[in-house]
């Protein structure tokens, strides 16, 4: 090594050790804190609401296993200026809120049923709305059993609104949920999937309730979104479903879940390998009440839609190349190559009206 060399080395040094040691002084700390909260603050908030467009924002797209990736299941189906949520799986709410959502927009929830994975965020979705502006009770949509979920959690969450309303002026008895229950359950022991029923039609929107096959989850729903020419259908969780396949005639967009038999399989031989047998059993009969992607993509054709979003994606969720290919398996086959995508949360769909676009965007 050269004298120049060893300088330069020394230098290097010196200059590192000097820059850890502002980096340990509070002025410094404190100075680069406050400028990255400062832009964060002034981050632009979600600003893409339209009265001419539809659109649909993945707020979630996980299995019920846990992902470090992925929130559970939820879906924002945004018409206009008014925002309905479709499901508030576990971390969905905390994705709203990173992407700077208007919470005051959201005009309602809707569940296609009651499993755990489905409905965890709601008091998340309670709180955020209220404190971001909502000034009215929030209507919860959803067939039997719906009265008894907006109970609990109006019961649960209010210490919490009691706690916060001095704090933020607020009223809270405005923090509320109100239960929309539109039924559709049996009125007998027969059970053939096939009723619906619209449950809000008002300024150019109508949604659809209709049932799908999820046993022995009943009534188990999916729901139509259908605005100024466009259209999005989510499934929820079912087989395929002719009842489902009606409503989705001619749809834009179909979100429908998706569970991987191949997948499946691998994970009942492990738990099995490892001892689980009861986890192995659980896994095993997922078939029993999924739908599959190759399930999903024929129905999708069969219907006509023009573009298959996969969410709810499992029991292993598709997070890199291989476990990609392994969901993914004899999809293409079934539809073609360019009229289906595998959702991540983040993903904005925006369906502009007078048009065909589907235009695709990311938030994260």
């Amino acid at each position: 090594m050269t004298r120049k060399t060893r300088w330069a080395a020394a230098l290097l040094v010196t200059a590192l050790v000097g820059g850890w040691g502002l980096l340990s002084t509070p002025p410094v700390q404190d100075w680069l804190v406050g400028k990255a909260v400062d832009r964060l603050v002034s981050q632009k908030a979600f600003a893409d609401m339209r009265d001419d467009q539809l659109q649909v924002l993945i707020c979630g797209t996980a299995p019920p296993p846990p992902s470090k990736t992925r929130a559970k299941t939820c879906t924002m189906v945004i018409a206009g200026n008014r925002a309905f949520v479709v499901d508030t799986g576990p971390g969905s709410a905390n994705n709203i809120s990173r992407w700077r959502f208007p919470m005051k927009q959201l005009q309602g929830v809707l569940f296609t049923h009651f499993h755990s994975d489905h409905i965890g965020d709601l008091g998340e979705f309670r709180m955020l709305s209220w404190v971001g502006g909502r000034t009215a009770p929030l209507p919860v949509f959803g067939p039997d059993g719906v009265e008894q979920l907006v109970d609990g959690f109006n019961q649960a969450y209010a210490a919490d609104a009691s706690y916060r309303a001095p704090e933020h002026e607020l009223s809270a008895e405005s923090a509320n949920f109100v239960a929309r229950p539109f039924g559709l359950a049996g009125q007998d022991e027969r059970r053939d999937h096939m009723a619906s029923k619209v449950i809000l039609d008002e300024g150019g929107l109508r949604i659809t309730a209709f049932q799908v096959e999820h046993e022995p989850v009943y009534p188990a729903v999916g729901y139509r979104f259908d605005y100024r020419g466009r259209s999005v259908l989510i499934s929820g969780d079912t087989i395929y479903s002719r009842n489902l396949l009606r409503h989705a005639k001619g749809v834009d967009v179909l979100v429908h879940e998706g569970q991987s038999d191949e997948a499946r399989k691998i994970m009942v031989a492990a738990l099995r390998r490892a001892g689980d047998a009861k986890l192995a059993k659980v896994i095993s009969e997922v078939g029993n009440y999924h739908a599959t992607p190759v399930d999903a993509a024929r129905l999708a054709r069969e219907a006509g839609a023009k573009l298959l979003v996969f969410n709810h994606m499992g029991p292993i969720p598709p997070d890199n190349m291989v476990t990609k290919q392994l969901f993914e398996r004899g999809v293409g086959k079934e539809i073609g190559s360019n009229r289906w995508i595998l959702a991540d949360d983040g993903l904005l769909l925006t369906l502009p009206a007078g048009s065909i676009a589907i235009e695709r965007r990311s938030l994260d």
